[in-house]
C-alpha cells in the first residue's frame, strides 16, 4: 500500500479550449441532483504525471440550506461524495486541497474543479466534501478518427503488464479483445487501471472508463471499447495528431 496526494490539475491551455456545458445554478444543481439519483461514477486523479492512478466516488449526498431570504447560491449547496472501492493505495485528500473531479457523460469527458471542505476516512477509502461548483465543462470529443491497429506492429498496449490486443486506436480511447475469463473483472462505466500505451514513438500511461463490451464472435475474447483517462497536459493533444499523421500515410499508400 502506497500513499498518494490528489493531483491539483492546471491545465490552462486545455481548459481554454474546453467547452461549458452546465452554468447557472438552477442547472448545476439539477445536474448534481440527478447524478446522485443514477449514481453516476466521478473519478478523481492521484499522484504526480510520472506515478499517477486514479479513485472512483459516486454522489453520496446534495445538501440544500439556503440562507433565509436571499436567492439561492452554489455555496449554499454541499456536494458529498464517497469512494466506490477501497482504492490499492492510500489516497490524501485535506481540506482546502483543490481537486478536478471527472466523469463521462454523453460520450465526453467531463469535468468541475472544487475546493475541498470536510474531509472522512474510512476503510473503504477518503470521501470530501465540497461547495456547488460554478460550471461543469467538457473536453472536445477525439474519437472520431479511428486508426485500425491489428496489423500494426508498432501499436501495442497493455494492461497491468499483460499485453491486450488492440482493434483500432483513437485520440480518446481504444477498441481491445480481452480474455473472456475477464468478464466478471469489466463493467460499463467502471475504470480500467495501469494501461500502457504505445504509438510508433509516443508512450504513456493511462487509465480508462470501459465504454462498452461484448462477447467477440470467436467466444473467447471480449470486445471492449476504451475512453482513455490522460494524466498530462498534452498526451490528448500529441496522440490525436499521431493518429491523424498515420491515417493520412495509409490513405496515401492506398
Amino acid at each position: 500500500m502506497y500513499r498518494l496526494k490528489s493531483s491539483v490539475q492546471s491545465r490552462v491551455e486545455v481548459f481554454l479550449k474546453d467547452e461549458v456545458e452546465i452554468s447557472g445554478f438552477k442547472d448545476i444543481y439539477h445536474f448534481f441532483m440527478s447524478a446522485k439519483a443514477r449514481k453516476r461514477s466521478f473519478y478523481v486523479s492521484f499522484g504526480d504525471a510520472v506515478d499517477q492512478t486514479l479513485a472512483d466516488y459516486r454522489l453520496q449526498e446534495v445538501v440544500y440550506k439556503s440562507a433565509d431570504q436571499q436567492a439561492p447560491s452554489n455555496n449554499d449547496v454541499t456536494l458529498v461524495l464517497e469512494p466506490i472501492n477501497e482504492p490499492d493505495f492510500v489516497a490524501m485528500i485535506e481540506a482546502q486541497d483543490r481537486l478536478r473531479v471527472e466523469f463521462f457523460h454523453e460520450g465526453r469527458i467531463h469535468y468541475f474543479d472544487v475546493q475541498v471542505g470536510d474531509v472522512s476516512a474510512s476503510s473503504g477509502g477518503v470521501g470530501f466534501s465540497a461547495k456547488l461548483p460554478e460550471q461543469v465543462r467538457a473536453k472536445p470529443n477525439r474519437e472520431m478518427l479511428q486508426l485500425p491497429a491489428a496489423s500494426d506492429e508498432k501499436i501495442n498496449m497493455s494492461i497491468g503488464g499483460q499485453p491486450v490486443d488492440v482493434i483500432d486506436v483513437s485520440g480518446g480511447g481504444a477498441s481491445v479483445l480481452l480474455p473472456q475469463a475477464n468478464l466478471y473483472d469489466v463493467e460499463v462505466g467502471k475504470a480500467i487501471k495501469h494501461i500502457e500505451l504505445k504509438v510508433d514513438g509516443f508512450q504513456t500511461k493511462v487509465n480508462a472508463e470501459v465504454r462498452h463490451m461484448r462477447s467477440h464472435i470467436d467466444g473467447l475474447k471480449l470486445l471492449v471499447g476504451l475512453r482513455f483517462i490522460f494524466f498530462r497536459n498534452h498526451e490528448e493533444d500529441d496522440l490525436l495528431h499521431l493518429v491523424k499523421q498515420k491515417i493520412a500515410s495509409v490513405s496515401r499508400q492506398l
